[in-house]
């Protein structure tokens, strides 16, 4: 009898621990599931934050690279000179005429994009500029740099339009990036010149000669210090692009005078082959006209004018000023 109620109480006990131990088991369980439950979903919230942020910043490369792109463009179509160059002394001047201030620093030119045409190549050369954002630059900073020239002597002085940095993988494609802003700087004369043309054409000078000489009234007193020395060019139209017609002789007035004034206007020569633009005499050319007695030819033969530098241009450029003249009609 007492045998048996141990073996009962013994078998109780067992069956109570198993129980407990099971429990024990089960709550371990459920505890390590909530807590594996959890991490997933934090994982998850991880994985989706960072799948969302790769997302934006590679949806914003585009977009600042366009940005980038536009701001390269804009400089550059507002700047007569732009260089790719390193900075090596900030608040510095070389030029002497220039004094050191925080806005200038020194820099190694590594390469021209425009300006060389009348600066020279000034690549491995240093150059002084008036800077933008002297605080955005560090000696060794290499960057882009838009201006317009300030000084020219032994060393170039440039007024800066604004700055660009420049790291390594972005130095290859800085050509191709601005020339559509270099394009539309060497556009802007032209464009100037055709808004106020009369006749646009190609054609070839079949004679020159003196106008003055032809005046009866010379009327020396009036005579202006800078004489244009106005001859006419008698040219024959082989291409028309706005106003004439081909195969037509059209007079063309312009200044033979080497005066400063005149140093740069257009001479036509005999045999020349050229894209004129031609304009209509404008208030200022009026007066000289009526100093230097040659009005009566002007009002009877109703001539065109190129007294600007870029009113005469190379026979080639005429499918350039073609594309011109369509993109002012394009509304």
């Amino acid at each position: 009898m007492v045998i048996a109620r141990m073996r009962s109480k013994n078998f109780a006990l067992r069956h109570l621990e198993q129980i407990t131990n099971g429990r024990v088991r089960q709550s371990c369980f459920r505890r390590h599931s909530v807590a594996a439950f959890e991490a997933r979903g934090l994982l998850a919230r991880i994985l989706a934050g960072c799948i969302g942020l790769a997302i934006t910043i590679l949806a914003s490369c585009p977009l600042a690279v366009a940005q980038r792109s536009n701001q390269m463009a804009d400089f550059a179509s507002r700047s007569a000179i732009v260089v790719l160059g390193t900075v090596t002394k900030i608040a510095a001047s070389e030029e002497p005429l220039l004094a050191p201030t925080n806005a200038t620093v020194v820099i190694k030119i590594e390469q021209m994009f425009a300006g060389s045409e009348f600066a020279g190549d000034q690549t491995g050369r240093t150059a002084t500029v008036i800077v933008s954002k002297p605080d955005d630059l560090k000696v060794g900073a290499k960057a882009l740099f838009f201006g317009n020239p300030r000084l020219i002597g032994k060393t170039i002085t440039i007024a800066d339009v604004g700055e660009l940095p420049v790291a390594g993988p972005q130095a290859q494609n800085i050509q191709q990036t601005l020339e559509p802003g270099l394009q539309a700087r060497r556009d802007a004369p032209v464009r100037a010149r055709l808004s106020i043309a009369q006749l646009v054409f190609r054609g070839t000078v079949e004679s020159v000669r003196p106008l003055e000489a032809e005046s009866k009234d010379r009327r020396s007193e009036l005579r202006d210090e800078h004489d244009p020395e106005w001859q006419v060019a008698m040219v024959r139209v082989t291409s028309k692009v706005r106003g004439a017609e081909k195969g037509a002789v059209i007079p063309v007035v312009f200044a033979a005078s080497r005066d400063i004034m005149w140093f740069n206007s257009p001479k036509p020569k005999l045999g020349e082959e050229a894209l004129f633009i031609g304009h209509r005499p404008q208030e200022a050319e009026m007066t000289l006209l009526r100093s230097t007695g040659v009005l009566r030819f002007v009002e009877e033969q109703h001539p065109v004018f190129v007294t600007e530098p870029f009113d005469v241009l190379p026979a080639s450029d005429e499918k350039r000023v073609v594309g011109l003249l369509e993109k002012k009609q394009t509304p």
